[in-house]
């Protein structure tokens, strides 16, 4: 399985395109001017769903957690 990359340049637009990769889906963050701003959202990103999966505490009748 080949991974790809999470920040790319697009030619056409003439912008760098920050993706993320969350449970097998990667996810489309927005489009930036430079590198240096499409890794800050890409890292802001992932901040954002570690914090959220920690964070979740599940009821205690089930055995994995509900992401509602």
């Amino acid at each position: 399985m080949t991974e790809e990359p999470d920040i790319v340049w697009d030619s056409v637009k003439g912008r760098y395109l920050a993706y993320l990769n969350l449970y097998g889906d990667r996810q489309f963050l927005g489009s930036f001017q430079s590198p240096d701003d499409a890794a800050k959202a890409r890292t802001a990103s992932a901040w954002l769903h570690v914090y959220d999966f920690a964070s979740h505490r599940p009821d205690s009748t089930q055995r994995y957690p509900r992401y509602d």
